[in-house]
């Protein structure tokens, strides 16, 4: 009686092992393309990962990632709300399959579903970014990131050594967007170090620091990309020499302008923020230079030739305060001195009427000519023509609001 017994338990057990099986067997059957039952695929499955004669069958949680992927790749819209996060679930299955497949009979089908999940990840993230350049909600930006940066993370789980440079780079432009500047740090930095997309990547970095108030560290990066790419840090360089500018800090300003004309002796930008550096310092002579540089280089160049008239202007307007300051009992001295300022204002006007030229409805172009001509209308009759002239383009232009 006891050897049938025991034989009835044995059964018995077979029996329920069998029928959990089959709920394994099942889920596979139904995440079948031509059957499409991803919903009682599911139902099987996770009853399967719960029962105790199959929770630690290491096929129960490959088949459980395998229909969950299929449900995060489903367009069916019946599916769509089986699992909030389908390729997450997939992805844990797996690895729940991995620790439990000690003979590694399943890793070859496994490593198969990690490439796929992360091709599918980097297809939601490009769907996340395109959302919030639509939408500009960050929301969607952080999205994005999380799922670039799920697409990495998956795929090392095939290959440690993996290096996706391009998904590194689009995690951080989605963190940088998604303003998780912490995690768009070091995708960048990963970036760099990969040496791909060149300098921009520092100037990424630097803007970010910037934006979080962090000057110095700003300022770090900005000179760390210049460094790193000699021959195409021309961005990096402007962006650098307007912040020595705006601080104040001529001589770093004037040292980077130096070094970026060596390098594009032909950018008359730079000589034009040269020259307005040497205004600033009050070196006459060497902004002249910078700012005739840049109208040679650029003949139609209207801010540098205004501030080539202007810089003769405001000569010429110091040397008449200066003559205003002569006692009235020195009229000799006096009457000269306001003749050697006129003649400053004059060496103005060639480049305040080639500026003029260029844009001949500039406001404060011709109100400087006016104003030149005026002094000047004893001088000759035609600065009193051109005076009337300058009066009546000023009543010409529409009012401001």
């Amino acid at each position: 009686m006891k050897k049938l017994a025991l034989s009835v338990v044995f059964i018995m057990s077979v029996f329920l092992v069998s029928a959990q099986n089959s709920k394994v067997q099942k889920a596979i059957t139904l995440s079948k393309p031509q059957y499409n039952e991803l919903d009682k695929a599911k139902e099987a499955i996770d009853m399967a990962i719960e029962h105790e004669k199959t929770k630690d069958n290491p096929k129960t949680w490959k088949v459980r990632g395998q229909v969950y992927q299929a449900i995060a790749k489903s367009e069916d819209e019946k599916f769509k709300s089986l699992a909030e996060n389908p390729l997450k679930i997939a992805i844990e299955s797996f690895q729940k399959a991995q620790s439990l497949d000690t003979k590694g009979k399943y890793k070859g089908e496994i490593a198969l579903s990690y490439l796929t999940i992360s091709d599918m990840q980097i297809n939601r993230g490009v769907d996340f970014f395109n959302a919030g350049v639509e939408s500009q909600n960050t929301e969607d930006f952080v999205k994005a990131f999380q799922a670039f940066k799920s697409a990495l993370d998956v795929k090392t789980m095939v290959d440690e050594t993996a290096i996706d440079t391009i998904v590194i780079f689009n995690a951080g432009i989605a963190a940088d967007r998604g303003k998780l500047y912490d995690e768009a740090i070091k995708f960048y930095s990963r970036v760099a170090e990969l040496k791909y997309e060149g300098s921009k990547i520092y100037g990424f970095m630097a803007n970010i620091k910037k934006e979080q108030g962090d000057t110095a560290a700003y300022v770090q990066y900005l000179k760390d990309g210049i460094e790193a790419y000699p021959d195409d840090n021309t961005v990096l360089m402007v962006e650098l020499i307007n912040y020595y500018l705006n601080a104040d800090l001529s001589d770093l300003a004037l040292e980077y302008l130096s070094l970026a004309i060596e390098k594009d002796p032909t950018n008359q930008t730079f000589y034009f923020a040269q020259g307005a550096l040497y205004d600033k310092l009050k070196d006459f002579e060497n902004a002249k230079a910078s700012y005739e540089k840049a109208v040679e280089l650029k003949n139609d160049y209207f801010d540098a030739y205004y501030n080539l008239g202007a810089l003769f202007f405001n000569k010429g307007a110091d040397m008449l305060k200066l003559a205003n300051e002569i006692p009235p009992n020195q009229q000799k001295k006096y009457d000269e001195a306001v003749k050697t300022s006129f003649k400053e204002l004059e060496k103005a006007l060639p480049y305040l009427e080639k500026a003029h030229e260029i844009q001949p409805t500039e406001e404060t172009t011709i109100l400087t000519l006016k104003e030149i001509y005026f002094k000047l209308r004893n001088d000759k009759e035609e600065y009193m023509n051109k005076f009337k002239e300058m009066d009546e383009k000023i009543k010409a232009l529409p009012a401001k609001e």
